[in-house]
């Protein structure tokens, strides 16, 4: 093989070498990009629970301290109804040392006649039985308040004890998600990077568009006459623009399923508040017969749900950082499943 020979060799090897790597590029990134996007999707579903949690925790602790301050008032009104029984009590103790006795043998000893001796005995055992029956009383309250206080103050110290580990838990996923973001923006910062779906997406942002304009104002007071695909799409398309927020409820911020709730709440129909426990109620759908209305959702049990609009293409909310969109199915590698639920 002459050198001209192995120079044009050279090149055609080369040629492929470097064509193959700008067709490969592309493709890794997209895969990286889109296993990042939805392990962001999983962060936002599990920082979005334990912030949850977090509320929960703080709302146990304010109400175990006010039932510890109601048992304290309680304790102290006890404790100065006793005080003025023991009081009552002293005072009749002393009554006697006045007339001249000073203990209760001697009020017996005192007694004139046989009459007056049994009626003295009786005298007696009432003061005694006031007395013990004061001493019991206060004996009892200062048990049950100790008792009630203590599994007051462990079931505050429970509680607080489970919020400190939640929030640990939740720097740690905030600490991860920073992470991937940084990662993910890197990633979309390479001019290759591109999910092939854009003329789907395009075709069925079109296609919502025309729905939403051909389709009349759903009436509450129709009733379920009144709730097809194209009114859920419809109303749907309305919040597209709308940021994500964990624990978004709308209408200015939504999560995915504060999104999805929201959006089925509005046509009189009530669903959990997490993906997980949407991807339990109404219908099961396979994949072939998704219609425009349908629930889809992503990972099992589900960390991510949006709404069907057809076109192979669902609204959603999708994480951090990014709105409520239009996006492509077969961007998807952990698409498990569809609910329908009107």
């Amino acid at each position: 093989m002459n050198k001209k020979t192995k120079a044009a060799v050279l090149a055609i090897v080369l040629a492929f070498s470097i064509n193959g790597t700008a067709l490969a590029a592309p493709t890794t990134s997209l895969q990286q990009k889109q296993q990042l996007e939805q392990q962001i999707e999983q962060l936002d579903n599990q920082i979005s629970t334990v912030m949850s949690e977090i509320q929960d925790n703080e709302k146990d602790i304010k109400l175990v301290q006010t039932q510890i301050a109601k048992v304290e008032k309680e304790v102290k009104a006890s404790e100065k109804k006793l005080a003025t029984q023991q009081e009552l009590f002293n005072d009749r103790l002393r009554a006697m040392y006045m007339s001249g006795s000073d203990s209760y043998i001697n009020v017996l000893l005192e007694a004139d006649g046989i009459g007056d001796f049994i009626s003295r005995i009786e005298a007696v055992k009432t003061v005694i039985t006031y007395d013990q029956k004061v001493m019991s009383e206060l004996e009892t309250a200062k048990a049950e308040l100790d008792s009630k206080k203590a599994d007051l103050q462990a079931k505050n110290d429970k509680v607080v004890a489970t919020k400190a580990e939640n929030q640990k838990k939740l720097d740690s996923l905030n600490k991860n998600k920073k992470d991937l973001d940084k990662k993910l923006a890197a990633l979309q910062t390479y001019a290759g990077v591109s999910d092939g779906t854009s003329k789907s997406v395009a075709s069925a942002v079109n296609n919502v568009n025309n729905i939403r304009d051909n389709t009349s104002a759903y009436v509450p007071s129709r009733g379920s006459a009144d709730i097809s695909s194209s009114a859920i799409v419809a109303y749907a398309s309305n919040f597209i623009g709308t940021p994500y927020q964990w624990g978004g409820n709308g209408p200015n911020t939504f999560d995915c399923s504060g999104f999805t709730t929201y959006v089925f709440r509005h046509f009189g129909i009530s669903l959990p508040r997490t993906a997980a426990g949407q991807q339990g109620v109404g219908v099961a759908v396979s994949k072939s017969n998704l219609q425009p209305g349908d629930l889809v959702f992503f990972g099992s049990p589900a960390f991510h749900v949006g709404i069907y609009v057809g076109g192979g293409c669902y609204i959603h909310a999708p994480r951090t950082g990014d709105v409520v969109k239009i996006s492509s199915l077969s961007s998807r590698s952990d698409y498990s499943g569809a609910r329908r639920v009107y």
